[in-house]
């Protein structure tokens, strides 16, 4: 597993572009880290994923475009682009952390794959719920870790709520409640042996595949 991503020069962009951009709008700005955490996700190779820009009440969504729900299937990643927001803009995240909560919202593109429009519309309401909505991002943050991404969701988590200054109270506040903290995503990597050779290792520039 890479435990940090260098930025992949033009020609590791473009070998990654022609294996998991079928299908795929980007955002300019992110193209090079949609596509390494598009590369531990091979299932959404051919899926149609729009990465766009949103006035969201957070850092980045992601969700069914609700258009294509009967349909062909179209997802939308929605990043936050909304002027003096409190949160924390991707534009502002270091890369090996912009990696991380990408990862994290393929993980939910994936779990909505696995439902019908019924099953879509139960996630809309356990988001309902405060506790039922913490438990189902916690287990999106476990995915996340199992396909590889662990450290990039490790960085992600210590940016997000530890490491950034300029954060609200409320947005850090509402990511401790929701999301798992660094400390448990550490303990969680250490539970998985295929960390193990990976977890003291220099700076990699390509996902392993």
């Amino acid at each position: 597993m890479v435990r940090e991503f260098e930025q992949p020069a033009g020609a590791q962009v473009d070998s990654l572009m022609e294996k998991y951009g079928n299908n795929k709008i980007f955002a300019d700005e992110f193209i090079a880290p949609a596509l390494i955490a598009l590369s531990y996700y091979p299932e959404l190779k051919d899926v149609h994923i729009e990465f766009k820009y949103s006035r969201e009440a957070t850092t980045m969504a992601a969700r069914p475009d609700p258009f294509s729900l009967i349909t062909g299937r179209k997802y939308l990643v929605l990043i936050n682009n909304r002027e003096n927001f409190e949160g924390i803009l991707l534009e502002d995240v270091p890369l090996n952390a912009q990696i991380g909560i990408i990862g994290h919202e393929l993980a939910h593109i994936v779990d909505y794959q696995n439902h019908n429009l019924w099953g879509i519309a139960g996630i809309y309401f356990r988001y309902l719920d405060k506790s039922r909505r913490a438990l189902f991002e916690k287990e999106i943050d476990k995915a996340t870790i199992a396909r590889g991404l662990g450290w990039q969701l490790y960085d992600w988590a210590t940016y997000s709520t530890i490491t950034n200054d300029y954060s609200s109270k409320d947005y850090i506040k509402f990511k401790r409640e929701t999301y798992m903290h660094p400390e448990r995503i550490e303990q969680v990597i250490s539970y998985i042996s295929k960390y193990k050779d990976a977890s003291s290792s220099a700076v990699h520039s390509t996902a392993s595949e």
